[in-house]
């Protein structure tokens, strides 16, 4: 069995909504205090696309799959798919590698 990534987001501490990307205020509250919390990196595959053609940073690693996914703690993050053949929208997926940039996803083994 994979081991589940947790992912690192910002909570305000005003109104505790929690983000994703860091930011100077909450879009919620607007308040300007966050803290940093971990969340479980499991949630559903909403779109996707494959590179083909990367731009020049990434070009050795094309072609390479990107998908928009929907945490199941409520936020909505990008990051990098581990390619598979049977990619579909709706897909549950886990994230595998938070190392980097950007999180990478797998689709969850039924």
């Amino acid at each position: 069995m994979l081991r589940v990534s947790s992912l690192t987001m910002v909570k305000c501490t005003r109104c505790g909504r929690i983000d994703a990307a860091t930011r100077s205020l909450c879009s919620e509250c607007l308040g300007n205090s966050f803290e940093s919390v971990e969340v479980e990196g499991t949630g559903k595959l909403v779109n996707w696309t494959t590179i083909h053609r990367a731009p020049t940073r990434f070009r050795d690693e094309a072609p390479y799959q990107v998908g928009v996914v929907d945490l199941d703690s409520g936020q909505r993050v990008t990051g990098r798919l581990q390619p598979s053949t049977q990619t579909t929208i709706g897909a549950r997926v886990i994230a595998v590698d938070v190392s980097g940039p950007a999180p990478v996803f797998q689709l969850a083994q039924t």
